[in-house]
């Protein structure tokens, strides 16, 4: 009995301990599944991880065996993390130039979000993330890159080769401004670009070394005993104004307004008159039935399209038109830096206002570049197109849109600064920094004769109209920078011509009648100034003195040696 009992419990002993064995066996048999089944999805989602880096490289992938080559350093950024699941997709990236960045600047991460589904390249672009990693150029390459493209010109021998070194040399300069001083550093490169510019053979290549020095900012030589300055207004068509006080100076130098001026700036109307006048090269008289033509092209328009334009698109007159126009007038490639490869082209700002700056402050379109040591206090650039620096200089408020250049919003010049001569003779200093003011000739478009008239008060302040209005004339007033200048610059160098008009004309008017009397009230002016337009034209055309003209012929030989400053 007692060994039946025995047996029967050492029975259900062997039955418990074969339990707990296959318990076990089936529990290890699971786990490995399960961890076999996470090596799979670890190896599925290694496969979709791609980073750019020198140390290592997880592209190897046999996709038949799904096996991968991993180093046998273990490297953190295997390991699926927060931070692996938050870099995203670095897609293509662009520079401000266009160029595409170099891709061994660039780390490339790409995630998916569900793994081992057949549409696995639909959801990795449904669900990756773009961010841009921009490495900046060392400032030691962007050197060494300078030096490289200053040698390759001075070595250069066939004239295709250097034309193309120039072009380089400008390009590179242009993308990195900073480069202009390492580059004039090597003594060998302005007198070697003169020497182009003065006995090169080859039309193109004395082009392209005029345009190389003006964005290296070495001024031009001056002519004259002095820096010769012209402002011109805004003002609308009333620019017919100016321009019959132009032809007067014109007539009576015998000289066309490009040979008379070192420095144009215009702002609005004046802007489109500085390009025609001085880029363009044309007589004031063709350029005046150009502007005449121009305006009723563009003005001329129906109220009902005008007022819907203007609640659309804050503008009364078609903007696209005013493009057109301008492209057909000043051309439609040619940048601000470009013009200054021709010869005898002065130099030429053309003001606008910037409109997206928690203050409105003057934007300057330049054909030029300042010495380096001698910069602006106005941001500007000379990269734009003319007819886009002409079109953001006349963008006035409600006649057409504003115009977006790059990141920047323009609007007429003429709401910050109508009367740009303290401007232009801002920007002439510096660009000649040694040099003396001769003569500077503020143009106007016209002044309002009427007295002075006091309004009823309590019928005045009920129109909130007029207070918008008095604000904005105030804003763009020309007299009180013509007081300035004229206090500060000595007697017989300064000569403000601003004619009284009959009747206050609108900027833009277009009615035969009125424009013929604009003419009439400038001629009328002039023949009541004759005397002091003789004067100014008399001091445009004085010759310099036999010490300056040494002086001139020195410095400038100096030059071609080599032997300079880098300041000019």
């Amino acid at each position: 009995m007692l060994k039946n009992k025995q047996f029967l419990l050492l029975t259900k002993l062997k039955k418990k301990i074969e339990s707990r064995e296959i318990y076990n066996s089936k529990k290890l048999l699971i786990s490995n599944e399960i961890k076999d089944d996470e090596n799979n999805k670890k190896i599925e989602l290694d496969k979709t991880i791609d980073v750019n880096q020198n140390q290592f490289s997880l592209n190897n992938v046999d996709k038949k065996e799904n096996k991968i080559d991993i180093p046998k350093k273990k490297i953190d950024i295997l390991q699926p993390s927060y931070f692996g699941y938050l870099s995203g997709v670095l897609t293509t990236v662009w520079d401000e130039f266009g160029k595409k960045i170099d891709e061994n600047s660039i780390l490339k991460y790409k995630v998916k979000k569900d793994v081992g589904t057949k549409n696995d390249e639909q959801n990795l672009s449904k669900t990756k993330i773009s961010k841009i990693l921009i490495k900046d150029i060392p400032k030691v390459k962007v050197i060494n890159m300078t030096k490289m493209h200053v040698n390759e010109l001075l070595l250069a021998q066939s004239t295709s080769s250097k034309l193309l070194r120039i072009q380089a040399l400008i390009s590179h300069i242009q993308e990195f401004r900073s480069s202009r001083m390492t580059a004039i550093k090597n003594h060998l490169l302005i007198p070697h670009l003169l020497d182009l510019v003065e006995t090169g053979k080859d039309v193109q290549v004395q082009e392209e070394a005029r345009k190389c020095l003006s964005i290296l900012g070495y001024p031009p030589y001056l002519k004259s005993s002095g820096i010769r300055i012209l402002s011109i207004d805004g003002g609308g068509t009333r620019g017919i104004i100016g321009l019959t006080v132009l032809e007067a100076i014109e007539k009576t130098a015998g000289k066309k307004i490009y040979e008379l001026f070192d420095f144009i700036s215009g702002v609005s109307t004046g802007a489109i008159l500085a390009v025609l006048l001085g880029i363009k090269k044309i007589s004031v008289d063709e350029c005046r039935r150009n502007y005449v033509d121009l305006s009723r092209r563009l003005f001329t328009q129906q109220k009902l399209p005008g007022v819907s334009g203007l609640l659309t698109l804050h503008s009364f007159y078609n903007t696209s038109l005013w493009t057109e126009i301008l492209k057909e007038n000043v051309g439609d490639s040619m940048t601000c830096a470009d013009s200054a490869k021709y010869k005898d082209i002065p130099k030429i700002s053309i003001v606008s206002c910037i409109l997206n700056s928690p203050q409105l402050q003057p934007f300057v379109f330049r054909n030029y570049e300042l010495p380096v040591g001698h910069d602006s206090q106005f941001k500007g650039g000379n990269n734009f197109k003319i007819w886009q620096a002409v079109q953001a200089s006349s963008a006035a408020p409600g006649y057409f849109e504003e115009v977006r250049l790059g990141s920047i919003v323009h609007q007429d010049g003429g709401i910050l600064a109508n009367n740009p001569t303290a401007i232009a003779i801002h920007e002439a200093k510096h660009l000649w920094p040694n040099e003396d003011i001769q003569c500077v000739v503020s143009i106007g478009t016209g002044r309002s004769v009427s007295e002075i008239e006091f309004l009823n008060c309590d019928q005045y302040l009920t129109k909130t109209y007029s207070k918008i209005s008095k604000i904005i004339d105030s804003a763009t007033d020309s007299q009180a920078t013509h007081i300035c200048v004229n206090d500060l610059l000595p007697g017989g160098m300064y000569y403000r011509l601003n004619p009284y008009m009959s009747f206050p004309y609108a900027l833009d008017e277009i009615e035969d009648s009125k424009l013929e009397q604009m003419k009439r009230d400038a001629e009328l002016y002039v023949r009541r100034n004759i005397k002091k337009i003789e004067d100014c034209s008399k001091q445009l055309i004085k010759k310099p003195t036999l010490t300056h003209i040494i002086k001139k012929k020195v410095t400038n030989k100096l030059n071609q040696m080599g032997i300079f400053q880098n300041n000019f």
